[in-house]
C-alpha cells in the first residue's frame, strides 16, 4: 500500500526532538466526524523512532508536532487497533506484550480506553477447487486515500484475530465481529437490468443485479451502492466468506442469496437513514471511505464497476466453476400487490381504470377562456407567445396531460421528467395525495399549482 507521508514541524516539539521524517499510518473519524485518532511514525534523531496516537479536531493538522487533545506513545513500528466506542470514547487494542507510555494532556473531553480485545478465530473454509477461466472482468477502481491506508512491516510480528467492537452503535452492525485481516470491497453503479416491475413508490421500474465475490485470500465485507430501485443477488465462491453486506440507495434496495446468519444493513431515504449515504460512482468516490470507517473501522480496498446488471468482486482471477447462494426469485416477488402504482406505470394505470383521460387542445382552450372571464388581465397574458398557454400547447406537455374524471389519488414520484399535467374540472375533485412537479389545473377555483408554469 502507498504510505502517506507527513511533515513534522522542526523545533516545536523539543520533547519527542522530532525531524522532518513523519509516517501516517492510521486516520480514523470520529462517529459525527467532530475528532480524528490519527497514528503516525515519527522520528527522534537518524535512529530512534516511535508511534504515536493523537487525537485531534477535524481539520487540523497531522503531523508529528501537532497538540493534540489526547496523546500516548506506543512502542515503534506499532500499528494499532482502535475503534471509535462513542463520540468522545477511543478504544485501543491494549497487546500486553507492548509496551506503552502515556503521556497525558489534560484538553479536551475525548477519553483513550487500552483493553485486551477477545481473540476471534478465523472462520474455516472449503478446500480449494477448479476454477474455470473466463475473459478477464472489467477493470476495478482504486478509491483515493482518504482516511486509513494500513502499512505491512517486514520487522512487525502479525497479531493474532481479535474481536472488534461496534464503530459506533448507531451506525454500524451490532454485535458484528471483525476479523484483524480483513478486505472491504465496493461494487456498484448506476443500477441494474431495468425491469417493468415496481418494488417502491419512487416511480421508476427495480433494476437487478447479480453480484459474484471470489476472494478466497481472505474474508470481506461488501459495500454495494445503486441509484436505483434494486433486488441484489449476492453468490460467493466456496472459498470465500462474506462478513456483512452494507447497501445505500435513496430508494428501495433488496439483498437476496445470503446465509441467514450474514448481517445486511440497507441505508435509504425510504427507512429514513441518519448514517448518510454513500455512493459506487467513479464521480463520487469520496462518498465511500468515510462510511466504510463508520461501519468497518477502515477504508475500502477496492471499487469495482458494474456493467450489464453484474459485477464481479474479489482478487481471484478466474470464476468458479460452483457459485453458493445466489437467488433465482424474480423481481416481481418483491413487488407489494397492494401498494399503488408509480409515476408513468400509476398514470397509466389510472387511464385504464378510467379515473383519468388524455388531455387535448379544447381542454386548454377552455382553460384560457375561463381565465379570461375571471381575470382578464391574467388570461391576456396567458395567451400572449410567451405565455403560460402557449407554453401548455408545447407537444411535450400534451403527451403528459390528463384530464381527472373521478376521485383518486396521485401517483407517487411524479419528478422531474415522470411529472405531468392534470386539469380538474369544475364539480370534480382534487386528486388526494402528492403531486410532485406535476401542473394541477384546477377549475373550482381557477388556480394553477405545482410546476414553473403556474408562477408565470
Amino acid at each position: 500500500m502507498n504510505r502517506l507521508l507527513v511533515l513534522c514541524v522542526l523545533g516545536s516539539m523539543a520533547l519527542l526532538g522530532c525531524e522532518p521524517a513523519g509516517e501516517m499510518l492510521q486516520l480514523i473519524p470520529s462517529p459525527d466526524g467532530t475528532y480524528q485518532a490519527v497514528v503516525l511514525d515519527c522520528r527522534n534523531g537518524p535512529i530512534e523512532r516511535m508511534t504515536l496516537i493523537k487525537v485531534v479536531r477535524s481539520g487540523g493538522a497531522l503531523d508529528c508536532a501537532t497538540r493534540a487533545l489526547q496523546q500516548v506513545t506506543l512502542s515503534p513500528g506499532l500499528s494499532p487497533r482502535m475503534v471509535w466506542m462513542s463520540e468522545d470514547s477511543l478504544l485501543i487494542d491494549d497487546r500486553k506484550e507492548r509496551t506503552l507510555t502515556f503521556m497525558e494532556i489534560k484538553e479536551g473531553e475525548v477519553s483513550m480506553t487500552f483493553s485486551s480485545w477477545t481473540v476471534l478465530k478465523t472462520p474455516s473454509r472449503e478446500q480449494s477447487r477448479g476454477r474455470e477461466h473466463l475473459p478477464p472482468a472489467p477493470p476495478s477502481i482504486k478509491t483515493p486515500p482518504f482516511a486509513v491506508r494500513s502499512m505491512s512491516r517486514a520487522d512487525v510480528v502479525p497479531e493474532p484475530p481479535i474481536k472488534t467492537p461496534p464503530v459506533a452503535p448507531a451506525c454500524g452492525f451490532r454485535g458484528l465481529t471483525l476479523p484483524a485481516d480483513f478486505a472491504v470491497l465496493a461494487g456498484g453503479g448506476h443500477g441494474g437490468k431495468r425491469s417493468t416491475v415496481q418494488i417502491d413508490q419512487s416511480g421508476s421500474a427495480a433494476t437487478t443485479m447479480t453480484v459474484s465475490v471470489d476472494n478466497p485470500g481472505k474474508p470481506v465485507v461488501l459495500m454495494l451502492g445503486s441509484q436505483e430501485p434494486t433486488l441484489w443477488s449476492i453468490r460467493r465462491s466456496q472459498e470465500t466468506t462474506i462478513l456483512a453486506v452494507l447497501v445505500s440507495s435513496s430508494y428501495r434496495q433488496i439483498v437476496a442469496g445470503l446465509d441467514a446468519t450474514t448481517p445486511v444493513t440497507v441505508l435509504t431515504a425510504e427507512n429514513r437513514s441518519e448514517c448518510g449515504y454513500f455512493y459506487v460512482d467513479a464521480n463520487r468516490l469520496e462518498t465511500l471511505n468515510p462510511m466504510a470507517q463508520r461501519f468497518f473501522g477502515r477504508d475500502v480496498d477496492m471499487v469495482y464497476p458494474a456493467s450489464g446488471g453484474e459485477v464481479t468482486l474479489g482478487e481471484a482471477k478466474g470464476t468458479p466453476s460452483k457459485w453458493v447462494g445466489g437467488s433465482d426469485a424474480p423481481v416481481e416477488s418483491y413487488a407489494d400487490k397492494t401498494a399503488p402504482l408509480a409515476g408513468e406505470a400509476g398514470l397509466d394505470d389510472a387511464l385504464r381504470k378510467g379515473l383519468l383521460r388524455r388531455a387535448n387542445i379544447g381542454d386548454i382552450n377552455k382553460w384560457e377562456a375561463q381565465m379570461a372571464r375571471v381575470a382578464p388581465g391574467r388570461g391576456a397574458t396567458s395567451v400572449s407567445g410567451d405565455g403560460q398557454a402557449s407554453r401548455l400547447r408545447s407537444s411535450h406537455m400534451m403527451r403528459n396531460a390528463y384530464v381527472v374524471l373521478r376521485p383518486m389519488t396521485f401517483p407517487a414520484g411524479l419528478y422531474g421528467a415522470r411529472s405531468a399535467v392534470f386539469f380538474v374540472p369544475k364539480g370534480t375533485k382534487r386528486p388526494r395525495g402528492n403531486p410532485g412537479h406535476s401542473e394541477v389545473y384546477d377549475f373550482n377555483d381557477m388556480s394553477c399549482t405545482g410546476g414553473p408554469r403556474c408562477h408565470l
